[in-house]
Formats: structure tokens, sequence, C-alpha cells
């Protein structure tokens, strides 16, 4: 009874002429992959701006000798009242734009970025320890947002304290952009393929319920049925299944991605001074995935199933028409 109702509901048999099974699995499986491009592209974007933008506004000076007198005494004694070379390039960082941060890297600093290298032997030490190891001075300095160091400021400090080695991160930071293009490139070219698989899959199951229904479809035709009905009645069956198909597909790809969301969430958590072990448990909570998740990444998601369903709408209303005109 249920059979016989389905088909007065579709004149056209489409439930039984249309591979529901294979296009709805296949529509999944291709919004399956969708969404891992997707999200990648999100990421590639938001890491690039995030560490991308921190990097190109800092500047770090590395100041050999810094107890060294800034102009050297006869004899090599320091004269009262002089500057040492890290305080004289520390006080000619004025130069610097309005609002630049500058902090010069204590001892246990510095032996905390040796450590992985040079073990935890330096922690503690000092520059008068009997076995102390001759440490560049580290001034870390961080410029305000849209700013950029003078051209001519290693120049300066060299001239204040000869062997200054200043290090800009604006050249890692075209790079990071250069990547990050790139990459969002590559996941613009895989989502066009994922598109252009959707459209070949549409066409494929289109011809093939057209050419099984053939000759009801010429009779109706004959009959004065319309071009627009009769594709209609087939676009509006294969957007359905697009559209479950895609929202199944986008279902499941939340489940990787949670798992990424949960793996990266530490590194932005420490980008943003927030403690690892809190953003942790934080995403344990029942609103842990959505609120995790990138505002833009959420709405592309969204409209991963819509896109599907839209596709498939309009190639199988394209291919059913240029069939129907070249009938007799």
């Amino acid at each position: 009874m249920s059979r016989r109702s389905t088909r007065r509901r579709d004149g056209l048999s489409l439930s039984e002429t249309l591979p529901d099974r294979g296009l709805f699995a296949l529509v999944a499986m291709v919004g399956f992959l969708a969404a891992l491009t997707l999200a990648g592209a999100c990421g590639a974007r938001a890491l690039s701006a995030r560490w991308a933008g921190g990097a190109a506004q800092l500047v770090v000076i590395q100041v050999p000798q810094p107890d060294q007198p800034a102009r050297q005494a006869s004899g090599g004694v320091q004269a009262p009242g002089e500057q040492s070379r890290a305080d004289a390039v520390q006080a000619a960082l004025v130069s610097l734009p309005a609002g630049s941060i500058v902090h010069r890297l204590s001892a246990q600093e510095l032996g905390n970025l040796l450590e992985p290298w040079l073990g935890s032997g330096l922690k503690g030490q000092t520059a008068t320890s009997p076995s102390a190891m001759p440490l560049p001075a580290v001034l870390r300095v961080e410029l305000p947002d849209s700013t950029l160091p003078p051209a001519t400021l290693e120049q300066d400090l060299s001239a204040v304290a000869p062997g200054v080695i200043v290090e800009r991160n604006s050249l890692w930071s075209t790079r990071l952009h250069a990547l990050a293009n790139s990459l969002l490139a590559c996941a613009g070219l895989a989502l066009l393929s994922v598109c252009g698989v959707a459209t070949l899959i549409t066409g494929l199951t289109t011809r093939a319920g057209l050419a099984s229904r053939r000759d009801v479809i010429t009779t109706l035709h004959g009959l004065g049925a319309s071009d627009g009905y009769i594709a209609g009645r087939f676009a509006r069956r294969t957007a359905s299944l697009a559209f479950g198909g895609g929202l199944t597909g986008t279902v499941l790809a939340c489940v990787p991605l949670f798992a990424l969301l949960q793996i990266t969430a530490p590194f932005t958590a420490e980008a943003d001074g927030v403690p690892a072990t809190a953003t942790q448990n934080s995403l344990t909570g029942q609103d842990a995935f959505l609120g995790s998740m990138p505002s833009d990444l959420l709405i592309g998601l969204g409209c991963l199933p819509l896109a599907a369903a839209l596709i498939c709408w309009l190639t199988t209303q394209l291919i059913v028409r240029l069939w129907l005109r070249r009938l007799p």
C-alpha cells in the first residue's frame, strides 16, 4: 500500500528509477571531503593571521659582550658613569615608533630558551659566575600594529655597540602569508574539484533515470507535459537526495574536526594567554564543539548541504531540459 501511495505522489516513479542509495552515499562522501577541505582552509587562514601578524611586529636584538663599556676606555676599564653596551643599545631604541615595548631577557629566560640545546646548566648563572658562558644580551621589541622599525636601525645601533645583530621577522611573516595563500588556493581547487565530482555524479544519475523512464516521459511529454514539469520532478528528487547526503557527510566530518580542535586548542590558548589545561577542560562541556569552532567555519559547514542541493538541482534541470529538446 505504501509503495502505491509513493507512486501516486511521484508520477514518474523516480523513487524506483533513480539510484537513491548510490546518489545519497556518493554525495555524503563528497560532502565529507568538502567539509574537511573547508576546515583546512579556515584553519590555515586563522593560523596565518594569528602567527604571521604577531611575527611581523616582533624585532629581536642581540648585543654581544653586553657588560663591556659602550666606549672602550684605556686599559679596558669602564669609566665612571659610562654605559654598558646593552644599556647603550636599549637607550638608543628611543627612535622606535611610539608605543613600542622593549624587554630585555633575563638570565633565567635565556637559560629557558637554551635548555633544549645546552641543558639546564645555564639556569641561574650570572655574568660574574666563574664558569659562566658568555651570552649576548637579547632585547625583545614589540612594535605597534601596522608599524615598521627604522630602516637604519641596525646601522644606528652598531654605531653605539659594534656587532649588534637585529633580526626582523617581517620576512618570515611574508613567507607565512605566501604559504597561507598557497594553502587557500589549494583548498579552493579542491573545493572546485569536489563540486565537479558532485556535478558529474548527478549528471550520470539523471541520465540513468531518463534512460530507464524514457517511454513514460515520452508519453507524458506527448500528452502536453511541459519541460519545466518533468525537469522539476527530477530536480526536486535529486536535490532532496543531495541535501540529505550533504548533511550526513557534514555531520560525519564533525567527528574528526572535533578531535583536531582538541589537539590544536593548547596552541591557540597559549597564543591568547589562556592556560592550555583550562582550555582543554572547557572543550569537554556540552557546547564545546560549537563554541570552539570559528564562526566562518560554522557558516561554511551549514551552507554545504544547501550548496550540494543547489548543484544537483541546477545540473538535473539542465540535463533534463537538454534531453527533452532532443525528443522528436
